[in-house]
């Protein structure tokens, strides 16, 4: 009588490479892009907010740099700015928008105080290693908004999303670009705590499409960026 065997060659798996205890919470984790460097983004036991800079070396990795700031940092992208530059935005605990040049971290490059009223949740970039046109940021916060920002003009956003005067107000939790296959094209995706995902036409000014999925959306994502708009993926 012939045995049915399972074959567990084809399955997916994760193999672990580097193991750190770290004494820190960790919120958000980047590839530096086309390097062997990642960042951390993160608050210590003390509350602060902490960026550190790792080297993957000889199958280890090595802090290389690291910067402590008054309020825990919550996100990051690399996505508006060039390969040859690589500057971090990040999102803070206190609302602050600040872009970072990984090799003087000292003080930021370009910054926005009380871009939202608390917490930015979520932060995406476009126009930089992907994506055609200008180089800009989307926010998504607490304060049931979404703000692009264009860090040539560092005034105020390009463009936002808003709740209505007497709505109440939902959390933000997930933002994207796509759509950026041209200079004249691009939109950024929201997802929010009680389910709904709006789509913005950031050339037209107005929401493209909405809908609610029912749980609240920590994730959106299209397949890609530089391309006509194809796929989102929702993750609730």
């Amino acid at each position: 009588m012939a045995g049915i065997g399972v074959d567990v060659t084809n399955k997916p798996q994760i193999v672990e490479h580097i193991n750190k205890s770290l004494s820190q919470t960790v919120y958000d984790t980047k590839w530096v892009p086309c390097s062997a460097r990642f960042v951390l983004l993160g608050s210590p036991a003390r509350q602060t907010g902490l960026i550190q800079l790792y080297n993957v070396v000889r199958g280890d990795i090595e802090l290389s740099a690291e910067l402590e700031k008054p309020k825990a940092f919550k996100c990051g992208t690399f996505g508006a700015s060039t390969l040859a530059e690589r500057h971090l935005a990040t999102g803070d605990f206190a609302g602050d928008l600040a872009i970072w040049d990984l090799e003087r971290l000292a003080t930021p490059i370009f910054s926005v105080k009380g871009g939202h009223s608390t917490i930015i949740n979520a932060i995406d970039g476009c126009g930089g290693l992907k994506g055609a046109g200008a180089p800009e940021i989307a926010t998504g916060g607490r304060d049931g908004c979404v703000h692009v920002w264009d860090p040539r003009q560092p005034d105020k956003p390009v463009a936002s999303m808003e709740p209505e005067e007497g709505a109440p107000v939902r959390d933000c939790w997930s933002v994207t670009f796509g759509d950026a296959h041209s200079a004249d094209d691009r939109c950024v995706a929201a997802g929010y705590d009680n389910g709904d995902v709006k789509l913005l036409d950031l050339v037209a000014g107005k929401i493209r499409w909405e809908t609610n999925v029912s749980n609240g959306v920590c994730g959106v994502e299209f397949d890609r960026k530089d391309i006509a708009m194809n796929k989102l993926v929702i993750t609730t």
